[in-house]
């Protein structure tokens, strides 16, 4: 599944990958957008959009974004300025704190969220294709 974000790209248009197979443990500070496809464990921050592919697993202690897709699995603390969202083949178990949750058909989620307003940079639903 290929996710593209449209209208609002990151300042440098990059986009960081953590490949199947590989595997990070520890912190991560990223200014552009990151996908996971890969095994992610430790402390997340960014100020673009976070991915978890379909065949991406996070264990994190937090993960804060601008937006966050969850695709494949992630477990933790998660903080997002704008939305969260699992898709049908997501699985998120922790909370959320965001401006807005979209919980897809299909999608799990077990855990507790807390809604904030709105900020103004957030980003639109992606573009799913």
């Amino acid at each position: 599944m290929i996710m593209r974000w449209t209208g609002h790209p990151n300042r440098s248009g990059a986009v960081s990958l953590i490949g199947e197979g590989s595997l990070f443990d520890g912190t991560l500070h990223a200014t552009s957008d990151l996908r996971i496809e890969g095994e992610f464990q430790g402390t997340l921050h960014s100020s673009g959009d976070v991915a978890v592919g379909e065949k991406g697993c996070v264990r994190a202690t937090e993960v804060h974004a601008r937006n966050v897709i969850i695709a494949g699995r992630l477990e933790g603390c998660v903080q997002a300025d704008g939305f969260v969202k699992i898709t049908p083949t997501g699985r998120l178990t922790g909370t959320v704190r965001a401006s807005s949750l979209i919980i897809e058909q299909g999608a799990i989620f077990q855990g507790q969220s807390e809604m904030d307003e709105p900020q103004k940079d957030a980003v639109p639903d992606p573009v799913m294709l």
